[in-house]
């Protein structure tokens, strides 16, 4: 039996000779964490994503320097749109087994490279950030706006999508949310929050079946008008005919009805026309006036966005010299620690790989020295 902290043969006991770990137990422990990374990648392609991540989380509770798992971490969390959290997971990964053969350093340099379609998907979590303050502030429909865009920007920000659903319920639009919702199943089979607003949906069906709904719902204490293709707004009227005398009623209103639109009914008619449409040349002024003040307003939003775009810009990139730095200068222990352990080969090409670049005087200092020590 082998340690997996130090690799060194335990002949006798549980207890490693080298590290002093009981080697028989972190075995057992590590073992439970590969069985979970396992049944993660098995849920991951069945696009159960919602219990990967769970069950991936839980592998690294158990073995956090599990770098395969958070490998499969990261992939999940960039499937639905969680950009921050998956490069985040890969830096950690790549830190953890600095061999070239991880495939943390390949998700990381497709970052690097394609860095412009990667900026698209901050502006889509930046976009659903934004929806959140405005659902906090009581105005869901603002919030709409917003998760639209994002999902125009990341079809698959499974997150935007249930909190889109969650506007059109508070809305009463309850085709649209189920709409979102079957999409969301269909990127992630068993998303919990999805499948508990299916649930909320149906059992409003239910109890609003027989119901005459108001034209306009409360959310938060301010009173909205709701959308022409809201569910249930309509009442079914039911009739029953009754054989030869309900005929002949309907043959008698015809011509009564015939008779008081020749006489009394089109003329009011024509002259309610008229005033029709001295209305609508009214609307069709001022809606132009509106679209006038509503294309300035756009130009000034589109000019902030640009300029939070530059700024996400500047910050992402101090954030990778950073990781950076912190990569590079987290090499030099890894070098002394190889070195001390005797693994002079190993350490020289840890020591010799590092890029001092952004170093301080201290770091400088810690680096030539340890460099001078193992060669």
């Amino acid at each position: 039996m082998k340690c997996p902290i130090c690799k060194t043969e335990v002949q006798n006991g549980h207890i490693c000779p080298n590290c002093n770990e009981n080697a028989y137990v972190l075995n057992k422990i590590f073992n439970i964490s590969v069985r979970l990374y396992n049944e993660a990648l098995q849920r991951a392609n069945k696009k159960d994503f919602s219990n990967a991540i769970c069950l991936v989380e839980k592998s690294l509770y158990f073995n956090k320097n599990n770098y395969q798992a958070r490998n499969l971490l990261g992939l999940l969390y960039y499937q639905t749109g969680r950009l921050g959290d998956a490069v985040k997971q890969w830096i950690l990964s790549s830190n953890i087994n600095q061999n070239k053969n991880n495939r943390a350093f390949y998700y990381i340099n497709i970052f690097k490279k394609d860095i412009r379609n990667f900026e698209k998907l901050d502006d889509a979590v930046r976009l659903y950030n934004q929806a959140i303050i405005y659902l906090k502030n009581r105005n869901d429909d603002l919030a709409v706006i917003r998760l639209k865009k994002a999902l125009d920007i990341n079809p698959n920000f499974i997150d935007a999508m249930n909190l889109l659903a969650f506007c059109y319920i508070i809305q009463r639009k309850y085709q649209k949310s189920l709409k979102i919702l079957h999409s969301v199943l269909l990127l992630d089979v068993n998303n919990k929050m999805a499948l508990r607003y299916i649930e909320e949906i149906e059992s409003k069906r239910k109890k609003n079946k027989e119901e005459v709904l108001s034209e306009e719902y409360t959310y938060n204490g301010m009173v909205k008008t709701v959308d022409e293709d809201e569910e249930y707004s309509k009442v079914k009227s039911k009739s029953n005919n009754n054989g030869v005398v309900v005929f002949l009623s309907f043959i008698f209103g015809i011509l009564l009805c015939g008779l008081s639109m020749y006489f009394l009914i089109i003329p009011d008619y024509v002259e309610r026309q008229v005033a029709q449409i001295e209305q609508l040349n009214n609307k069709i002024n001022q809606l132009q006036e509106g679209n006038n003040d509503t294309i300035l307003q756009k130009d000034e939003t589109i000019k902030s966005l640009q300029q939070e775009n530059s700024d996400i810009k500047k910050q992402l990139q101090i954030y990778i010299d950073r990781e950076t730095i912190n990569t590079n200068y987290q090499k030099i222990d890894t070098a002394i620690a190889l070195y001390e352990q005797g693994k002079i080969t190993e350490a020289r090409n840890t020591i010799n790989s590092i890029n001092t670049g952004g170093f301080d005087q201290e770091a400088l200092k810690k680096y030539n020295d340890a460099k001078n020590k193992i060669n």
